[in-house]
């Protein structure tokens, strides 16, 4: 025991010894980066904010043992104590280091008050400290995976699409989702310290990063050029705020952690409503896109498009009449018959199920050759607690091919219908709010519910759906 005891004692001050050693290291490091503060604006006005971002990116986020940066990165070490070497001889580092992913801190504080500071790559093209030029702006919005993602210096990270073209940035994300507010504060930074064209912002994204580029689009479609959302989600009831900004839309044939039926929903509700939108599904391709994606193609793509100064169309939520507490009035409709595609019974709890009922109204669609251009609906019986996913057959396939005898045809019925933000249990509750009034009114209510997310993150405080009650 004694010996166990000796042995554990050395491997706790080893630890010690290790921790101590990367904190005097980076304290050392520290203090020279500040020390050279005072230098920053010598190389001129172009690269002063660089600097200014740059010198406290180590003391934030560098040498922490505990979070690596990947193999193909410079270690943070090494970065910072080049940087302070350069500075130190007079040298300009990120001149001498042309198209490296140079790694960068912003920090702003959000109209609701919130204080964020985050890092970031960026990629300068060649000239951009020429006086009078402004380049096209790309920002590349990662998923889910790269959260929290600590970044480094990669002096040459091979030459990317946009090189000479553009300057291109990642944020990285902290926590996720992705904030609209920090993404604008971001953005007005961007154009504030650097030579952009504010005609020619480019937003693109993967999975986590593909909601936010539909999202920070549908809200801000004034800001942005085009886009180009990979493996996302959409809004599509919102799809016409996007009439002047076009997008090409990418996705895995095979994906089923987003499935592709998603970007179709987004794809046909921008055609309908006329917006320009170039869609590419990739065979063969799960959800994280192929390393030989043409990635060139797409930078040629967005320097063809320039920021459009129509004005924006209005926002289909705000016509929804939600009020102050997120509900809208009640209101009776009638609803033709429709032929659908449903699922058997499953449990909402399940997420894995819910997932793969989707996939399956989805891959009916697809094994058609048809997009899926509707919502996927979900229909609860309150009083049997059972639920199922519903969604209309493709339109192309009703008018071409006749019924589909695999389809349940839906006959014409009334129906009580109110909009509600927020979360699901919330909505039901108000609905037994409503009930007696509803009642009073002459309208009697079954225990079916029809629910149709409007929003990209269902069931959460800020989401909105519609609900509708069928009548007895």
């Amino acid at each position: 025991m004694l010996l166990l005891a000796a042995l554990f004692c050395q491997v706790v001050a080893a630890g010690l010894a290790a921790s101590t050693d990367w904190q005097v290291q980076h304290d050392q490091l520290v203090g020279r980066l500040r020390a050279l503060v005072k230098i920053e604006g010598s190389f001129g006005a172009a690269y002063q904010p660089l600097y200014h971002a740059a010198l406290p990116w180590y003391e934030e986020w560098g040498g922490n043992p505990q979070h690596p940066v990947d193999d193909w990165m410079m270690p943070p070490e090494q970065y910072a104590t080049e940087l302070a070497e350069a500075l130190e001889h007079g040298r300009n580092y990120f001149a001498e280091n042309p198209g490296a992913l140079l790694p960068l801190v912003f920090e702003a504080q959000l109209p609701g008050g919130e204080r964020m500071k985050t890092n970031y790559w960026i990629i300068l093209p060649a000239g951009f400290t020429e006086t009078g030029r402004r380049f096209p702006l790309i920002v590349g919005l990662h998923g889910s995976g790269w959260l929290g993602h600590k970044i480094s210096f990669v002096r040459k990270p091979g030459k990317p699409a946009s090189a000479g073209r553009t300057i291109e940035v990642t944020p990285i994300d902290e926590g996720g989702p992705w904030k609209i507010d920090f993404l604008n504060a971001y953005l007005d930074h961007l154009i504030k310290t650097l030579p952009v064209d504010e005609d020619r912002v480019y937003v693109e994204g993967h999975s986590l990063g593909g909601m936010a580029t539909w999202e920070w689009a549908l809200h801000n479609p004034e800001r942005i050029a085009a886009i180009s959302p990979r493996a996302g989600i959409g809004e599509p009831l919102r799809a016409s705020r996007l009439k002047h900004v076009p997008a090409w839309v990418i996705h895995g044939a095979d994906d089923e952690a987003v499935p592709r039926g998603c970007s179709d929903q987004m794809v046909v509700a921008l055609q309908d409503c006329g917006a320009s939108v170039r869609y590419s599904v990739l065979k063969g391709v799960e959800h994280n896109m192929p390393e030989d994606l043409d990635e060139g193609q797409v930078v040629d793509w967005y320097l063809r498009q320039t920021r459009s100064h129509d004005p924006v169309p209005a926002d289909p939520l705000d016509g929804l009449g939600l009020n102050d507490a997120g509900f809208s009035r009640w209101e009776k409709i009638t609803l033709a018959a429709g032929s659908f595609w449903k699922t058997d019974s499953l449990e909402l709890a399940n997420r894995d199920a819910l997932r793969q009922g989707w996939l399956s109204l989805f891959k009916r669609a697809h094994d058609r050759g048809e997009l899926a251009d509707s919502p996927i609906i979900q229909r609860r019986d309150l009083k049997t607690k059972s639920a199922s996913l519903w969604m209309a057959t493709p339109k192309t396939l009703q008018r071409n091919a006749g019924p589909d005898p695999s389809a349940t045809i839906l006959p014409s019925a009334g129906y009580v219908r109110f909009y509600f933000r927020g979360k699901m249990e919330n909505a039901l509750a108000h609905l037994a709010d409503i009930s007696a009034e509803v009642e009073a009114a002459g309208h009697h209510l079954s225990d079916t519910v029809w629910i149709t997310p409007l929003t990209i993150w269902p069931d959460s405080a800020t989401s909105v759906a519609e609900y509708r009650v069928q009548l007895k």
